[in-house]
């Protein structure tokens, strides 16, 4: 005679399909959530650690030649400008400049829609795969998936936040120093 646990029949386990369309929306959700957090961390935060970098820089050129500029006497100022207007057009520079502003604009507005579209693609991937899986019947544990995205997610904003206080912003890129030698170095050699 067989024994009860014998008779007692195996647990059945779900199609493979059924599991891959599981760990697809798994998946598929994470993405979202990572190109939603790069998309906000980039556009909010790195872009304009960026620009302000590029501006500090310049300003200390700016603010040594404005401070030198206080300490000049009227004929010394005329006698810099007539100088530095044979070397530079102001009405140019500053045409120039308007036009590098509107094309950058330009430029980086087409990127930034960009990483909306790709974030817009993967929530419609997910939606399709939710909507399938909602149509199918799939059993899901949709407070589970949602919730261990969401943990993961916040995790990787965490990390990143620390990494860029610890690592990245206190990164020394090239002082105004070295670049003054540069260029006096630079000068010297071509003229």
């Amino acid at each position: 005679m067989p024994s009860p646990l014998e008779l007692s029949p195996s647990p059945l386990l779900p199609p493979w399909h059924h599991t891959a369309h599981r760990w697809a929306i798994r998946f598929i959700l994470h993405i979202v959530l990572i190109s939603l957090f790069e998309t906000l961390f980039f556009w909010l935060f790195i872009s304009r650690t960026e620009d302000d970098a590029l501006i500090g820089l310049v300003s200390s050129y700016t603010g040594n030649l404005l401070s030198a500029c206080q300490n000049l006497t009227a004929p010394q100022r005329t006698a810099v400008l007539d100088v530095l207007n044979l070397f530079i057009n102001s009405t140019t520079t500053d045409t120039a400049g308007a036009a590098a502003a509107a094309d950058r604009a330009a430029f980086n507005g087409i990127l930034l829609r960009n990483s909306w579209l790709y974030f817009s693609g993967g929530l419609a991937l997910l939606a399709t795969t939710v909507g399938a899986a909602l149509w199918r019947r799939l059993q899901m544990r949709w407070g589970q998936i949602c919730a261990e995205n969401l943990v993961l997610v916040l995790m990787l904003g965490a990390y990143e936040w620390m990494f860029f206080r610890t690592v990245v912003l206190r990164y020394q890129a090239v002082s105004p120093a070295e670049l003054d030698r540069m260029v006096v170095d630079q000068v010297e050699d071509t003229c």
